[in-house]
């Protein structure tokens, strides 16, 4: 290596010529340098390689071994079973809302299919579980559900004897609950105030869209506290029972609207 062959670089333009100095063996065994430099380069990547794949294998290993411990504590005929009661859940809930002609609020269920479920479908399945629950309180939320107020019912829906005493019967359209003039009456699901005003009969009045093609209406009230176009929320505070309009004593006369028919709301009041 000590004898160098001179080397000149000349600048097209002459100005910036250079000379250096290359070992001469270098020069003449060039092939055998840039062999043995592309093989350090392999072997140093090779190297850099397998120190990646023993991290990553042992990575990998440790995972597997704790997915195996997770699946041995998984009890399969039990999550079966979980799934199979939340479907028969469904399935009742379903016959609910038919009864009540519900029929666009229905909830798909799996159609009780287990036999082929495998442990690598429980977050598969669970997160169709959970939206289907997330649709079963969306629909809750806004079906009348329950009590308006704590009192007992005075008058069934359906035909009855005038209340006014000339003994002739007359079609009730609601429930008639007793009640103090004040007592407070609540909203019995989500929604937006329709009506909030005097309506004939019913004196002071409050009509609930719920935007399912059912309404609830609440009569007779002493008080209002609610406004037209107002959302309302389960179990907002809406008024006070009174004896407004054409009432023979203080009680909430309680209807439910679906489809623009007055319907039975005591089939309402539970599940």
């Amino acid at each position: 290596m000590k004898k160098k062959t001179s080397v000149l670089i000349v600048d097209n333009s002459g100005k910036d010529n250079q000379l250096i100095q290359i070992p001469t063996r270098l020069l003449l065994h060039w092939k055998k340098f840039l062999l043995v430099f592309n093989v350090l380069v392999i072997l140093m990547f090779g190297i850099l390689a397998l120190i990646i794949y023993q991290k990553t294998s042992t990575h990998y290993q440790e995972k597997l071994a704790q997915a195996n411990k997770v699946k041995s504590l998984i009890d399969l005929k039990k999550v079966k079973e979980s799934f199979k009661a939340i479907d028969e859940s469904i399935y009742r809930i379903n016959g609910f809302l038919d009864a009540r002609g519900l029929h666009d609020f229905k909830l798909a269920n799996s159609g009780g299919e287990y036999e082929d479920f495998e442990i690598t479908d429980i977050n598969e399945i669970s997160e169709y579980y959970e939206n289907k629950i997330q649709g079963i309180e969306k629909t809750l939320n806004i079906t009348p559900l329950g009590l308006p107020v704590s009192g007992e019912i005075s008058s069934e829906f359906g035909y009855r004897q005038n209340p006014f005493g000339d003994y002739s019967t007359e079609q009730h359209f609601g429930l008639d609950f007793r009640g103090k003039t004040g007592d407070p009456v609540r909203a019995t699901a989500h929604g937006k105030v329709e009506f909030a005003g005097v309506k004939g009969g019913y004196g002071n009045c409050i009509i609930i869209s719920h935007g399912n093609d059912l309404k609830t209406l609440f009569g007779h009230l002493s008080k209002i506290n609610v406004k037209v176009g107002q959302h309302i929320e389960i179990g907002d505070y809406i008024g006070d029972i009174g004896s407004t309009g054409r009432s023979s004593g203080p009680h909430l006369h309680y209807e439910i609207i679906q489809n623009n028919k007055k319907v039975n709301p005591k089939h309402y009041l539970k599940l």
